[in-house]
């Protein structure tokens, strides 16, 4: 009797945390800005409506960009960075993008190794000799970028204390011992990426940098992108609250999605399933302090702008149209010509490839990195389009169709073959 008064309370609570705000909120107009240029108006058209028909949650916002043959096509934003103040998304706003940071590190890397200074058969220990521990000497760069050198149940709990301080974080991930065979078997390796690839470019870096400040020096500055992996404590006045997928929407989802219920179901298995229901896991996210610690799988925070403009250049052959070089086509065309990693899936059993760091859609030759929550970032160079997409509202559409996104990358492509027919 205890355990259903409680269950019930908790059902309550739930009904009312999720839809009080919305009933309130829905007193707020529904605020869209932005620019399109001609011959995308049905994008800025959709991504209006998805505000108006509620497929956008009312009490967050959204922005898309996208870049075509270089220059910035779409770049529209709406809703709320914080609703409860009514503060409206702006053109400067930017959130967290979670994993879709590790599109960043894994850029970072092939920077590298278009200078020379990395190569991605070499062995890790090749650049950091204490890495060779625990079975760990054979890994390649190209391993341990593949999700594939077993060091994947590293959890932000065990490193967060360690962020402040690069070189005790690098020994406690030389010192740790794979999960499994190196290069026998694929996982995702969650929190670990970021901080394993950040250790072997300030080794491979010839100023030793840490990632966060090659991407800053070598990216971000020279390039104008809007994005930061150790946020500016002076920059949060642009960030917005986060809302959070309810277990409703959760459950509503797994009954209309096949990806969804193997995710559920293989939380059930690893005993994970309460973990994605906790406010408190992505309430962390609003400290600041916490988004000002160079963590290269999870902390970057930046605009959908930002994203666009990264894998737009990388569409277009790598270069912006003033001609700055960002990566060569040759090291880009390893992340999808030379996918050696055939479907293997991810923890929640959803089968994708990953290579070099990216998500690879090998049919569609496109290449990028998704985020918690529905963050995206795509580049595809046979059309030299790039997207960003990121709100504020984590969604359960971490992986599969997101019914905000896709829609809008659909009309996107519709509108490219309009103007290509012409």
């Amino acid at each position: 009797m205890a355990f259903m008064k409680s269950a019930i309370l908790v059902c309550v609570t739930a009904v009312l945390t999720v839809y009080l705000p919305q009933l309130w909120t829905k007193t707020r107009p529904i605020i869209t800005a932005g620019t399109v240029q001609p011959g995308f108006e049905p994008v800025a058209k959709l991504f209006r409506e998805n505000f108006e028909n509620g497929v956008e949650y009312p009490t967050a916002g959204s922005a898309l960009s996208v870049y075509y043959k270089g220059s910035k096509v779409v770049d529209i934003w709406g809703g709320y960075a914080d609703s409860e103040a009514g503060r409206p998304w702006k053109e400067d706003t930017l959130t967290v993008v979670f994993s879709a940071t590790k599109g960043m590190a894994a850029l970072c890397m092939a920077v590298l190794v278009d200078r020379g200074h990395l190569d991605y058969d070499k062995t890790v220990a090749s650049y950091w000799p204490e890495f060779a521990q625990n079975g760990k000497e054979n890994v390649t760069v190209r391993t341990l970028l593949n999700h594939q050198a077993g060091l994947s149940e590293i959890s932000d709990e065990d490193t967060y204390a360690l962020l402040g301080d690069q070189d005790a974080l690098g020994e406690f991930l030389a010192r740790y011992a794979p999960e499994w065979e190196p290069g026998t078997a694929q996982r995702y390796h969650s929190w670990s990426f970021g901080l394993y690839a950040s250790q072997v470019l300030r080794r491979a870096d010839p100023k030793h940098r840490t990632l966060g400040q090659f991407f800053k020096e070598e990216i971000s500055q020279p390039f104008g992108i809007d994005f930061h992996i150790g946020f500016p404590l002076e920059l949060y006045h642009r960030y917005p609250r986060l809302s959070w997928a309810s277990a409703y929407m959760w459950f509503k989802e797994m009954m209309s999605s096949p990806i969804m219920r193997e995710f559920i179901w293989q939380r059930v298995k690893t005993g994970e399933l309460g973990a994605i229901f906790k406010p408190a896991e992505f309430q962390e996210f609003m400290i600041p302090e916490k988004l000002a610690l160079e963590q290269p799988s999870a902390y970057g925070v930046g605009t959908a702008r930002a994203l666009a403009k990264v894998y737009g250049t990388l569409a277009n052959g790598g270069a912006t149209l003033k001609g700055q070089r960002l990566l060569s086509e040759d090291v880009m065309k390893q992340f999808t010509d030379q996918a050696q990693v055939e479907a293997l899936g991810i923890p929640d059993g959803t089968p994708i490839i990953l290579n070099l760091g990216f998500f690879i859609d090998e049919k569609a030759k496109r290449f990028g990195h998704p985020g918690a929550g529905g963050q995206h970032a795509i580049a595809d160079p046979q059309h030299k389009l790039g997207f960003g997409y990121v709100s504020s509202f984590l969604s359960t559409y971490t992986v599969g169709r997101d019914h905000r996104f896709h829609p809008l990358l659909e009309e996107t492509y519709k509108c490219i073959e309009k103007l290509e027919a012409k």
